[in-house]
């Protein structure tokens, strides 16, 4: 089930299984008891799925990155299929939902760009499972190598300042270089960082930034060298800023961005939660115009730039939330509405304000199958036909389920 568990049950109570198989016996340990469910871990296989496989992972198990890991990979898109379909049934109410078409991630492991490495007395990891015990590793394997490659000088970097908790890299290909947030309570001085930089750091590393966390988030203190790298998909050359969010499975950009733009020609257009244009720029070739908004006034900054550098003219980019932006633009015609919204989905508003405009055209870009069958079943109540359904895999060894949904009006 959604959050990696195998879901069993055991006189009418829930019991969710962490590191299970479909149709295994298993033994378990009991890791805690609710009224209404039962949270186990595996101890002992009894009759094991066709499914498993030993993960190949040596932390896994003990670092809570990955769940799945021990499901053979064709095995684990087939169990997100099923997650993604129960979700848009159970929650959405949809009947008749047309076939869920698979996109496969091409490379199941070093797939990722971006990592958010947990810090603590000289120790670099992730959490173990539902703990905040950071696990030390040497590698992760759904890295991309290049950021393995630099642990140990972060290994370094973290035992020269002790009160570093969190450390951020984002990594382009396209440049071989990454960008770096240190997240820490104090400041550190600038002059001592760069020294750091040039004698420990990898020569990758073309930026650092030096943050805390506040209660609206991170908060940057200063930054030393570039704050932005450039990323390239296709024929598209992308800015990415520090503070910048992009896809990070570099195996799947062009896929992705290919089955969200390849059908139609529209001639007014909107998209909500655009970031740094990642599908804006390709868009902005099958539409007359497009009005792209975020609520990240970094993200705009780098898509109005790339626009620029890619010699689009007929995208406008506008930093607001979706709400206003969706509020601003009631009454128009449009034929077609993009939304890649938040884990949290779509709020009543917006999917209020989108039931009164209408758009001809929607495509959702979803990353969690119970908010967008919500979302759906809101969507289909209001007027709109689910057209397609692809599940795309951008979090191999992962429970996360990435899905794009285009509708249109019935």
């Amino acid at each position: 089930v959604y959050g990696g568990y195998g879901l069993s049950d055991m006189g009418g109570k829930r019991i969710l299984v962490r590191y299970a198989a479909p149709s295994e016996v298993v033994k378990v340990n009991v890791l805690k008891e609710k009224k209404d469910y039962i949270e186990a871990s595996v101890d002992e296989v009894v009759l094991s799925s066709p499914d498993r496989r030993q993960a190949p992972c040596k932390y896994y198990g003990f670092c809570g990155g990955c769940q799945i890991q021990h499901i053979n990979y064709p095995s684990q898109t087939e169990i997100k299929v099923d997650i993604l379909r129960e979700n848009l049934e159970r929650i959405g109410k949809l009947k008749d939902v047309p076939d869920i078409q698979v996109i496969p991630s091409p490379e199941e492991f070093y797939y990722r760009i971006k990592a958010q490495f947990k810090v603590s007395s000289g120790k670099i990891g992730f959490f173990a499972w539902g703990t905040n015990e950071i696990v030390s590793i040497d590698e992760c394997m759904l890295l991309h190598k290049a950021i393995n490659e630099t642990i140990p000088s972060l290994k370094e970097l973290s035992r020269r300042f002790s009160a570093l908790q969190e450390i951020h890299i984002t990594y382009s290909p396209t440049e071989d270089e990454m960008l770096i947030k240190l997240v820490m309570p104090t400041s550190v001085e600038k002059e001592k960082l760069k020294k750091l930089h040039e004698e420990i750091v990898s020569k990758r590393v073309v930026g650092i930034g030096v943050y805390s966390v506040i209660s609206s988030g991170l908060s940057r203190r200063y930054y030393i060298g570039r704050e932005f790298t450039y990323i390239k998909v296709g024929n598209i050359i992308y800015r990415v800023s520090l503070d910048s969010f992009f896809q990070v499975n570099y195996s799947l950009w062009e896929r992705f961005i290919n089955s969200v733009v390849n059908n139609g020609v529209y001639s007014n257009a909107l998209e909500l939660h655009c970031g740094v244009g990642f599908f804006s720029l390709p868009l902005s070739k099958v539409v007359g115009f497009l009005i792209a908004s975020d609520a990240n006034g970094s993200a705009i900054r780098d898509a109005e730039y790339s626009a620029k550098l890619n010699k689009v003219g007929n995208v406008s980019f506008y930093h607001e939330n979706s709400y206003d932006t969706l509020k601003k633009h009631a009454g128009e015609i449009l034929d077609l509405l993009v939304l890649d919204p938040p884990r949290g989905g779509l709020s009543e508003g917006e999917v209020k304000l989108i039931l009164q405009n209408k758009p001809k055209n929607v495509v959702y870009i979803s990353c969690n199958p119970s908010t967008l069958a919500r979302d759906l079943k809101a969507l289909h109540k209001g007027g709109y036909r689910i057209d397609s359904v692809k599940l795309i895999d951008n979090f191999p060894q992962t429970y996360h389920v990435e899905s794009i949904v285009k509708l249109s009006l019935s």
